[in-house]
């Protein structure tokens, strides 16, 4: 891949993730409400409040996020895309890094589970949020990205033809 390919592979999954992240917090913020829990839940004692300042930032934030979990991902990157189930592969290993690797004791994750206080039944609420986001991530992202490589294949094909 070069210059110019991977700045369109970091814009895409950049984009995908931010659009992605603000659609799936906006309706999880709704559907799970997000103000009280903030306020009362032991899994939450440690953060801001939802109407602070830097939270109403968290999706400018998750630009910069975007394009280092681009980064991350980018050396399995063909590996991936070339494979008959892309987006299952994509979705399995950032719902497993996210998870199963956390080295943090964040909710929901293996570490959590060991390492925090926090009930069992707070743990699996933020299973639900992080699962669908990954999953909708992985499949529009996966879905972008081939069709740009088909439509530059074709316009390659076409050239090739047309040198002939």
């Amino acid at each position: 891949m070069n210059k110019s390919q991977l700045k369109g592979y970091l814009f895409r999954f950049t984009i995908v993730h931010t659009i992605i992240y603000i659609i799936t917090g906006l309706l999880f913020q709704n559907y799970l409400n997000y103000d009280p829990q903030f306020t009362s839940s032991v899994l939450y004692n440690n953060f801001r409040d939802v109407n602070s300042l830097i939270i109403r930032f968290a999706p400018i934030f998750q630009i910069i996020r975007g394009v280092f979990i681009g980064l991350i991902i980018y050396p399995v990157y063909g590996s991936i895309i070339d494979s008959k189930y892309s987006w299952l592969k994509l979705f399995i290993l950032l719902w497993g890094l996210t998870l199963i690797g956390a080295v943090a004791a964040t909710p929901g994750s293996i570490e959590g589970f060991i390492y925090t206080k926090i009930p069992f039944i707070e743990h699996l609420i933020s299973l639900p949020e992080v699962t669908l986001q990954t999953f909708l991530f992985s499949i529009l992202f996966i879905y972008w990205d081939k069709k740009v490589i088909k439509r530059k294949k074709e316009i390659s094909d076409k050239v090739d033809k047309e040198s002939e």
